[in-house]
This record gives structure tokens, sequence and C-alpha cells, in this order.
């Protein structure tokens, strides 16, 4: 699939970053020939072992994660809603996602679901050391995707 005949499925990983949405943005200028699948994966606040804790800080703290977590999905979906939204207008048939989980693989495992045959996603820029312990998800995407990656900066 070539940019002239446009794709017709494509898969859009968001994070909440600036490049993300550019990345959205470069989606909706392309000419308009399919799917458009934009995903958000959330990683979720988890808790350590909270076992020793007395009974009402632990649940105290469980309760604080649950409704962070509940908060970064909100946001989430609203970030997704406003792409999808404006790829709608584009002429784009899109649908918005959002998953909970560690976001390479999840959104690997969206563009395996939607059969895309491109993936965008924007470059954070994370670099050194950061780049090293987390991995970054451009660069998986990049060697593991089943598709062409477009990576937006």
């Amino acid at each position: 699939m070539g940019l002239q005949r446009g794709f017709r499925s494509v898969v859009i990983g968001l994070d909440g970053s600036a490049h993300a949405r550019r990345a959205a943005a470069f989606v909706a200028r392309l000419k308009p020939a399919g799917r458009a699948s934009i995903v958000r994966v959330v990683e979720p606040v988890r808790v350590s072992s909270t076992g020793l804790l007395p009974t009402a800080v632990r649940v105290r703290i469980l309760g604080e994660a649950a409704a962070l977590n509940a908060a970064r999905m909100r946001a989430a979906r609203r970030e997704v809603d406003a792409a999808a939204a404006a790829l709608r207008r584009a002429g784009w048939r899109a649908q918005a996602q959002v998953r909970s989980g560690v976001p390479l693989p999840e959104l690997l495992r969206a563009v395996r679901a939607a059969r895309a045959d491109a993936l965008a996603v924007g470059a954070r820029g994370v670099g050194g050391v950061a780049r090293f312990l987390l991995g970054s998800v451009a660069d998986g995407a990049l060697k593991h995707a089943p598709c062409s990656v477009f990576i937006v900066k």
C-alpha cells in the first residue's frame, strides 16, 4: 500500500504527547481510503506489596491508585475521541480505543486485530539511559510491527 492509493487500515498510537498528536494529524492529511483505529494504551499504576501495611493505610493506597487509574483512563478517552473526530472530519472511518496494559504489546495487538497495513506513532525523544531501561515504543514498533511504521517527531 502506498501513499498514492491510501491505506485500507491504519492504527495510530497516542500517548498524550505532542508528537503523537502530530502523528494523528499526519494520517488525517493522507488520502482517506479506509479505517483508522486510534489507540491509547494506559499503563496502570500498580501498587507493590501492601500486605504488611495496616488495613486502613492499604485501603487508602489502593483507593488512591484506583482513582488515579480511572482519571488516566478518562483523560485517554477524551484524547482518542478528539483524534477520532478529527480523522472523521478528514474522511476516515475512525474508531477510538483505550486499552490498559504495557504500551508496545497492546499497540501491536491492536495492529494485528485491525489487520492494519500501517502504524503511526509519535517519537517522544526518550534517549540515553531511559531508552535503554524503558525501551522505546517507536523503536519496538519498527522492530516488531507486521506493517509499515510511521514515526512522527
